[in-house]
């Protein structure tokens, strides 16, 4: 696998990166031009990506064209071309099908999901590094789960049912073993640096006062929040370039003092999008905003979540989960389905869903998984096999 490069906010000149964040470059966007009409282009900014004026300072959006910052006072925005009412725009340069473009390639006598490329992403990490991800836990006489290793094998139930209709699937995560090859000692000196000389950016704050410890912490964050996404993005562009990639979780609540589970869980599905005006601040965050918004994503990832959260409501139900604070909005009717702009869901460059269709601290879910817990395996790949064949292959 090739190396990171590893920046820094301050490091390139005029630009402003995230912590572990490339470079962008914003000639690629050339090959996008005139995809989108100057309404739909609004819609999508307003609505989904940046909802509450996010993009003010950054993005404005004029009559023909868009003008993008690259850099805070960049005196020569990117133009974004619109496309004009009634002309089809050019095939965008993406590596993934739509349904349509991939239902022009199957035969009418093929499997039902012949041919289609799915990746699935088994959030976290296992074994050892799910404590250090606080994705490890039990009740005082339960048994210990870890979400790592529980949607891992959620893939590899689900990998086997997908190639028999005639799907081609990758796992990203095949092992317990993390996908980068960067430890958190190997990245303590970049913690250290940035704990030295510059803000933490969005997802890596942290409220601690002792020098050391905080190098500690930063370093573990950096490891598993950045370097192993990293390391994943590059295995889904470079390598598998699939249709679609289905991020694997199962979410965690708060419970009540005087009890170990929670009564009530709750299932949601995240696509994309709901960047601040914070992060939007960082041109690596910014451009990748516009990258995902030109190159049609969102054509997949909103019907496609719709129909996950019909399917495990079918087969599982849970009552949706609300977001109340800025960092997600919805973006449809379905009260399941929200966008939040997540570190796999911005670098994957293809149509990329986060499923968190169960609690695992909940009273339910957690017996359930005492009791038999490759049958609620089986639960979870069966409701996302259902939501691919009823989205991809139905009429």
């Amino acid at each position: 696998m090739a190396m990171l490069i590893f920046c820094w906010a301050g490091t390139l000149g005029a630009e402003k990166l995230t912590s572990m964040g490339s470079a962008p470059d914003w000639s690629r966007l050339g090959e996008y031009q005139a995809q989108l009409t100057a309404s739909d282009f609004r819609w999508l900014l307003e609505s989904q990506y940046a909802p509450n004026g996010a993009n003010e300072g950054w993005v404005t959006v004029e009559r023909d064209r868009a003008l993008v910052l690259r850099f805070e006072d960049d005196a020569e925005p990117y133009e974004i071309e619109f496309r004009e009412y009634g002309r089809l725009p050019a095939p965008p340069p993406r590596y993934w099908r739509t349904r349509d473009e991939w239902r022009a390639t199957k035969p009418d006598d093929a499997l039902p999901l012949a041919g289609l490329k799915v990746a699935l992403d088994p959030g976290h990490i296992g074994g050892e590094f799910a404590a250090m991800e606080f994705r490890s836990w039990k009740t005082s006489d339960g048994p210990l789960f870890r979400e790592g290793e529980f949607v891992l094998e959620v893939s590899k139930v689900l990998k086997p049912q997908l190639e028999a209709l005639g799907a081609t699937v990758y796992l990203v995560r095949e092992t317990n073993e993390p996908v980068t090859t960067d430890t958190p000692e190997s990245l303590r000196p970049l913690a250290a640096k940035l704990v030295t000389e510059r803000e933490l950016t969005p997802g890596l704050e942290l409220d601690v006062k002792d020098r050391e410890l905080k190098e500690k912490s930063l370093a573990r964050l950096l490891f598993y929040r950045v370097s192993e996404i990293k390391a994943r993005a590059q295995l889904v562009n470079e390598q598998f370039q699939p249709d679609v990639t289905l991020c694997l979780h199962v979410d965690g609540t708060t419970t009540p003092e005087d009890k170990e589970l929670a009564d009530q869980g709750y299932a949601h599905f995240l696509v994309n999008g709901a960047y601040s005006a914070d992060e939007l601040s960082y041109d690596d965050q910014r451009y990748a905003m516009i990258e995902r918004l030109l190159s049609g994503t969102w054509q997949v990832e909103r019907p496609l979540a719709d129909t996950m959260a019909v399917c495990f409501r079918e087969i599982s139900p849970q009552p949706p989960f609300t977001y109340t604070g800025p960092n997600a909005v919805r973006i449809n009717p379905n009260p399941y389905v929200w966008a939040r702009n997540l570190m796999a869901n911005r670098l994957y460059q293809c149509p990329t869903i986060f499923l968190e269709p169960f609690v695992a601290n909940e009273v339910g879910f957690y017996s359930d998984y005492q009791e038999n817990p490759e049958q609620l395996a089986q639960t979870y790949a069966r409701a996302v096999e259902l939501a691919l064949v009823r989205f991809y292959a139905a009429p």
